[in-house]
């Protein structure tokens, strides 16, 4: 067996870690929300429920690959989560600002909209490479 197959996955340092991913994703996408899109701060005054749900899914886009790099040096959740990033933040840029009415939602606004999918896709992916190593090790 190998020294780091004991290891937990979620230790106290991969908490502190995803924590500040997840503070750092969220201001970040905070930032491009506001230049992109309406007024974050206005959402989660307005419509609480969408404005948590957004928040929550900006600090886990952050929280779980820093989680699964901190802990076990897994490193597909970053990249899924920076490809996806810079794609839509790209899309954004060209399709330039959107403000409401609108009903057309830019790639940014997609992307944090449908952040369960690109969690669970984090996730998938973070445990499978994990897991592959995992059993490299032994």
């Amino acid at each position: 067996m190998g020294v780091d197959s004991t290891r937990p996955l979620v230790s106290r340092e991969s908490i502190i870690g995803g924590v500040i991913g997840g503070i750092v994703h969220a201001g970040v996408a905070a930032f491009l929300w506001n230049y992109w899109l309406d007024n974050l701060g206005e959402i989660i005054t307005s419509k609480p429920l969408n404005g948590a749900y957004i928040i929550l899914g900006t600090f886990l886009l952050g929280f779980v690959p820093v989680l699964f790099y901190v802990s076990a040096k897994v490193i597909s959740p970053a990249i899924i989560v920076s490809v996806f990033l810079l794609l839509s933040a790209f899309g954004s840029w060209l399709a330039g600002p959107v403000r409401a009415p609108s009903a057309v939602p830019t790639p940014f606004a997609l992307y944090l909209l449908f952040w369960v999918g690109i969690v669970a896709l984090v996730g998938v992916t973070g445990g499978l490479e994990y897991r592959r190593e995992h059993r490299a090790t032994d």
